[in-house]
């Protein structure tokens, strides 16, 4: 079985390589309007936003992790490292499915999934914060990257997102008027 895996591992590799020489050298000579060579290869693409309610400090939201490594191919495993003030519990949801203990390193700043695979930039991975008590106003940075055999462009992405101040109430020095 061993032995099967991995002349099916090697045949996939080689293809891929075969195939992305034909692409790079075509690109040769595409010009661009700035008039430089242009490839099809794009970067990877991390995309952050809060799909709660609020997006205020201390409330509580949801917050979308969508990854994208775009590559030839890539195979191994896909990492998401949360910012400060963020933290991965196994009632997160990747894929439409709840995290496991297992893929929550770092006392939750880190969420790897093992034994993913992307082939010419077509997979897409999702990862959602559920229920999330947003931390202090700021901006906080959120990346995702591929931890393994990577063939293709750049192979982390990252995204920001903001969190608002809440809005402070002020009570008049009098409320009855008395």
């Amino acid at each position: 079985m061993k032995k099967t895996w991995t002349i099916l591992m090697m045949g996939m590799l080689t293809l891929v390589m075969a195939l992305s020489v034909p692409l790079a050298a075509s690109a040769e000579g595409a010009q661009t309007e700035e008039g430089k060579a242009s490839t099809n290869a794009r970067p990877a693409a991390l995309y952050a936003k809060i799909t709660g309610a609020s997006k205020q400090e201390w409330s509580f939201s949801d917050i979308e992790l969508t990854y994208r490594p775009n590559s030839v191919l890539s195979i191994g495993a896909i990492e998401f490292t949360l910012p400060a003030g963020f933290q991965a519990t196994t009632k997160d949801i990747f894929n439409g499915k709840a995290l496991k203990d297992s893929y929550i390193l770092n006392s939750g700043k880190t969420v790897r999934i093992p034994a993913r695979m992307d082939l010419f930039g077509s997979s897409q991975y999702t990862l959602q914060l559920s229920h999330k008590v947003l931390p202090a106003a700021g901006t906080y940075t959120f990346r995702a990257e591929n931890r393994a055999l990577s063939i293709g462009s750049t192979f982390y992405a990252e995204d920001t997102i903001d969190i608002n101040k809440r809005p402070v109430v002020v009570t008049p020095p009098n409320p009855c008027g008395c």
